[in-house]
């Protein structure tokens, strides 16, 4: 986008939908200036839109129980929220033999979908580098149903790129060592394939196509972490029967301008309701009773038990959301995919790339600047609305405190959830590893390796992209003795405080 175009589109698509105390939100600087606030922190959360708010607030006006209600309330509670279902079905491209269920966030959904996955034969195959949210889940519940077994992972690229060769190679292994076994009990075969559809550290997006088409050519699912894609670039799951198609997938309604509270997990029906399970499976009989293909049991979610004990099975989405309903967290989710598509998601696309490459543009010819982004086969950098850096003889948790202090700035500074990438892109070795670990262990967390992330997103603008570049310039130029003098760091945990 031109320049001009930017602020055109800022100005007419942008800023009509959050609420102006949102955009000119002011904070207190160290020198006790107050500045306008720049979120570069659009990865962990985003603001929500101005709509969004007045939908909670208006709906909570016919407030009732969802589900189990007789009154009007009720029923107009319970219609709307059914209703969102199928808003996300049509935004995400899923089938109507897709369950679309509703979790408290991300993390929450993937581990309903481990714990009846691990009830199933075969492995999880998951990268080394996948966000916790999307590893140990994984490795929570395939350890407790299958007796210590973990999942298989495979080594990623030092720039946290995925090698699609080296993944077809892991599905061969599994496959030639699966041969001779003759019980399914033991089947070393791969099930799964968990990915993520944007990285939250780099922002590099894998091939999650050709990665699930690999997939379904040895038999398995692919399930994608969605929650730092979706409100950025177009997902469509494709039908059942094309081979691209995407199995499932998880997203989070707070990075995508909704609240907190909200998540979604959607897949196969017959996946959720057991009818591709063996039967009997541990001696439980899953066609009659719920326990194994329900992630938890409560009120709610099960439509009789009889005076012996047996728990019977609903086939249907609400079997997996226990308890009372989060209403308005779903419908804030159904008015933020209104207003991406109002917007229209690839016109958003354009518009964080254009700041981002401006940004880009403004750091990368620093030396004392380095970027950890992957780059392509003519060395230009591969990136989307993510900016990892650090900056030569600063701690980065000291630049994301300067940053805030100084301009009012906000990033993220620490591992991100993402270790062992981590520890790939600053080249940590597995000495320095165990060191870190000991300290850890003794209540020492100063030397966790980490990065300072910018996240950008729609509501980002030229503004903000000078405000980092300039003052990001400024950090660097200024050296680590300048801000010894104005700042203490804390030996044992590495925070950098003003003085």
């Amino acid at each position: 986008m031109r320049l001009t175009d930017l602020v055109e589109f800022w100005e007419k698509e942008i800023k009509p939908r959050f609420r102006e105390a949102d955009i000119e939100s002011k904070v207190s600087l160290s020198d006790g200036s107050v500045v306008k606030y720049v979120n570069l922190d659009n990865a962990a959360t985003t603001i929500p839109f101005k709509s969004v708010i007045e939908k909670v607030l208006s709906n909570l006006c016919e407030y009732g129980s969802v589900h189990r209600g007789s009154g009007q309330h009720s029923k107009i509670t319970t219609e709307r929220y059914e209703h969102v279902r199928e808003t996300i079905r049509k935004f995400v491209g899923a089938s109507s033999d897709d369950y679309i269920i509703f979790t408290s966030n991300t993390t929450t959904a993937v581990h309903l979908a481990a714990s009846l996955w691990a009830q199933r034969y075969g492995f999880i195959l998951v990268s080394d580098t996948e966000h916790s949210s999307n590893l140990l889940p994984w490795a929570q519940h395939e350890h407790i149903k299958n007796n210590g077994r973990v999942v298989r992972e495979y080594n990623i690229n030092p720039d946290g790129t995925i090698d699609i060769e080296q993944v077809r190679q892991c599905f061969e292994r599994a496959k030639n060592d699966d041969k001779d076994r003759t019980f399914a009990a033991n089947s070393l075969k791969i099930k799964l394939l968990a990915v993520t559809g944007a990285s939250n550290l780099t922002g590099y997006k894998p091939q999650i196509y050709e990665l699930a088409r690999l997939a379904h050519s040895y038999s398995a699912k692919i399930f994608v972490d969605a929650c730092q894609l979706l409100q950025h670039e177009h997902l469509d799951m494709l039908p059942d029967d094309d081979p691209c198609h995407i199995d499932f997938i998880a997203f989070s309604g707070h990075k995508m301008y909704a609240p907190f509270g909200a998540g979604v997990l959607v897949g196969p029906k017959d996946f959720f309701d057991g009818r591709d399970l063996p039967s009997p499976f541990f001696g439980i009989d899953f066609h009659n009773l719920v326990y194994g293909s329900v992630y938890q049991l409560g009120g709610g979610n099960i439509p009789y038990i009889d005076s012996d004990g047996g728990v019977l099975r609903p086939k249907i989405e609400r079997a997996h959301e226990p308890g009372t309903p989060n209403f308005t967290g779903a419908i804030a989710i159904e008015e933020a995919i209104l207003q991406l598509q109002e917007i229209g998601i690839q016109h958003i696309s354009r518009y964080e790339h254009s700041l981002v490459a401006l940004a880009l543009n403004g750091i990368k010819e620093n030396s004392r600047i380095r970027l950890y982004l992957p780059k392509d086969s003519n060395e230009e950098y591969i990136f989307s609305t993510v900016i990892p850096f650090d900056i030569e003889g600063l701690p980065h948790k000291l630049v994301a405190e300067v940053l805030a202090q100084e301009y009012g700035i906000g990033v993220r500074a620490g591992s991100f959830c993402s270790y062992e990438l981590i520890r790939k892109l600053k080249g940590i070795t597995k000495e320095q590893d165990q060191q870190i670990t000991k300290e850890i262990l003794k209540g020492v967390t100063a030397n966790i390796p980490g990065l300072v992330r910018a996240s950008f997103g729609m509501i980002n603008n030229l503004e903000d992209v000078n405000k980092f570049v300039s003052s990001v310039s400024e950090i660097s130029n200024r050296g680590i003795e300048y801000y010894r003098q104005r700042y203490g760091l804390d030996e044992k945990t590495g925070e950098w405080r003003l003085k």
